[in-house]
């Protein structure tokens, strides 16, 4: 067994890099021609396709279950094409080992996208968005588990979280003297929000530095129009599908805490676990286009269906996960629903595999 599995492994790995390095390409391919429309005297040609390199894990991570179909048809469909999954059986070995063998693969293969998206994608997108941020504005840095800092003309401010341009939450300001011999003041906020008057501080806490003295005093409420301009904030705004599912967990219960819509947040977290599931669904789903015919002809003509089926389901699960948001479908359902269709679909047509 360990050298079928040994034989089989290879046979699908080789598949699935071609395939996965396929799909990757060409979607940053038309992802550099989205950002041509972008770029300036700043933002070059040459630093477009830098920050695409830093995207390169997100888009790896969200194409690895269709590449993992398509590259197991292209790499065990020449096996089927070549009827050696028939002188398997001939040695002794059942659909059902050949099977187990392929998903043994397939389990690994999910905690390695697991892993991918709970540490090396959010990683990759601070890099990423850091990148941007430091081309479009030298005056903005963004530092993981650290928050956000950015300087404003003779403030620097701290921001925990960026929910959007319009929300901060847990900022901190510091103020330089006019001719920089120093620190003026401190000014602590529970939050920020951007309002028609300006910016508005809640719960405010200032130390004030004085010569001899130090000065503290608490506000509810505080206004300041020019405190920050909220367009550098946009490229640090929080994305749900670039955080981690222990951070989208935390968001998700501060939402539900301060009675906030949390539905993109808790599709994105169960998303998370759904995407390397469905890495495993698609290996269950390649075997009946492997099995129902093990001529060359019907292997080749099923090889090509079952891609079209690959990116049928890449398609489905974006749909759905929109049209979830969009009719208040339960994010649960709508992460798990496409792949639970396909996997029945399979596990149906395997069931009169002999």
């Amino acid at each position: 067994m360990k050298l079928l599995d040994s034989y089989l492994w290879k046979a699908a790995l080789q598949g699935l890099v071609v395939a996965w390095l396929a799909l990757v390409m060409l979607d940053v391919f038309f992802a550099f021609v989205s950002e041509l429309e972008d770029t300036n005297e700043r933002y070059t040609n040459f630093k477009a396709l830098i920050y695409l390199s830093y995207t390169l894990p997100a888009r790896f991570y969200e194409f690895l279950p269709t590449a993992t179909l398509i590259g197991s048809l292209l790499g065990l469909g020449n096996l089927a094409a070549n009827s050696e999954f028939i002188a398997m059986r001939a040695a002794g070995y059942s659909i059902k080992q050949i099977i187990f063998s392929v998903l043994k693969l397939g389990l690994a293969l999910t905690l390695f996208a697991f892993f991918m998206g709970e540490w090396l994608v959010p990683a990759s997108d601070l890099q990423a968005r850091n990148f941007r941020a430091s081309v479009e504005n030298k005056n903005i840095s963004l530092v993981s588990n650290a928050g956000l800092w950015v300087k404003q003309k003779d403030n620097v401010l701290h921001i925990t979280k960026v929910w959007s341009k319009d929300k901060l939450t847990d900022v901190t300001i510091y103020s330089m003297k006019k001719d920089r011999s120093g620190l003026e003041k401190v000014t602590t906020a529970e939050s920020i929000i951007n309002t028609e008057n300006g910016w508005q501080l809640n719960n405010v806490h200032i130390t004030h530095f004085e010569a001899q003295r130090v000065i503290t005093k608490t506000l509810k409420q505080q206004i300041d129009s020019n405190l920050l301009d909220a367009q550098i904030l946009e490229i640090a705004a929080m994305k749900p599908e670039q955080l981690s599912g222990s951070e989208l967990k935390k968001i998700i219960q501060h939402q539900q805490d301060n009675a906030l819509k949390s539905d993109k947040y808790e599709l994105a977290y169960w998303k998370r676990f759904a995407v390397p599931i469905s890495t495993l669904v698609m290996l269950i789903l390649a075997m009946p286009f492997l099995f129902s015919s093990q001529r060359g002809g019907g292997a080749g003509q099923r090889v090509f269906i079952g891609i079209v089926v690959g990116i049928a389901f890449f398609l489905l699960n974006r749909v759905l996960n929109e049209l979830g948001i969009v009719y208040g479908i339960s994010p649960f359902i709508s992460a798990f629903l496409p792949l639970t269709i396909f996997l029945f679909i399979s596990l149906f047509i395997l069931r009169g595999i002999r």
